[in-house]
């Protein structure tokens, strides 16, 4: 439910921007994200994580900036900082052994502690990717030509899906035989049978 309401976002841009424009965009990724994290807000009991507090200071910074200096740079500027953000942050807790994957993924996957730090270095790569490819098609390849408008509305609509959509599967097979089963769960979680008494 929560994966599906975050996409609400990135849908109401993509119509918005094609239709009216990167600024009608920006306006329409505000209302969409305050409409969200809303929700968020009232299911999780009025408490928000660090990721999401993350996400929506940063879209009411970066979409409120666009919106009253009417001005694009600061939308295309959004995601390659919150990537960014979610990479060091992952990178840096792996480094002081508290990997952020961890708490994350810990009923799917079985990792030693060497393990979970891999997988979140893995993951603040992925993170990396996603930041310089959102530079790359926001502002570095972009200038006011409709075809970089549209590279860069399209990447970030759902070509960024696409790419997660791939990592996820490539990191569901490699880590296979780490992953958990139904039967390993209350293995761990259940102490073993006594044996009966005569």
């Amino acid at each position: 439910m929560t994966a599906l309401l975050d996409l609400l976002p990135l849908i109401a841009f993509f119509i918005a921007s094609k239709k009216f424009g990167l600024l009608a965009g920006a306006a329409a990724v505000l209302a969409a994200t305050l409409i969200v994290y809303g929700i968020h807000l009232v299911r999780q009991k009025w408490r928000l994580t660090k990721q999401q507090w993350v996400v929506l200071v940063l879209t009411i910074l970066f979409c409120g900036a666009t919106i009253l200096l009417r001005d694009d740079l600061y939308l295309r500027w959004k995601t390659p900082i919150i990537n960014l953000s979610f990479a060091l942050a992952l990178a840096v807790s792996a480094l002081i052994g508290k990997p952020l994957m961890q708490p994350v993924a810990k009923d799917v996957f079985r990792f030693s502690p060497q393990g979970w730090q891999r997988l979140t270095y893995a993951w603040a790569a992925f993170f990396l990717l996603l930041a310089a490819l959102h530079y790359w098609f926001g502002l570095y390849h972009y200038d006011a030509s409709e075809q970089a408008k549209n590279l860069f509305i399209h990447f970030k609509s759902y070509g960024q899906l696409i790419l997660m959509g791939i990592f996820l599967a490539a990191q569901a097979f490699v880590l296979r035989k780490h992953l958990k089963t139904e039967a390993q769960a209350p293995a761990e979680s259940e102490p073993p049978e006594q044996p009966s008494k005569p």
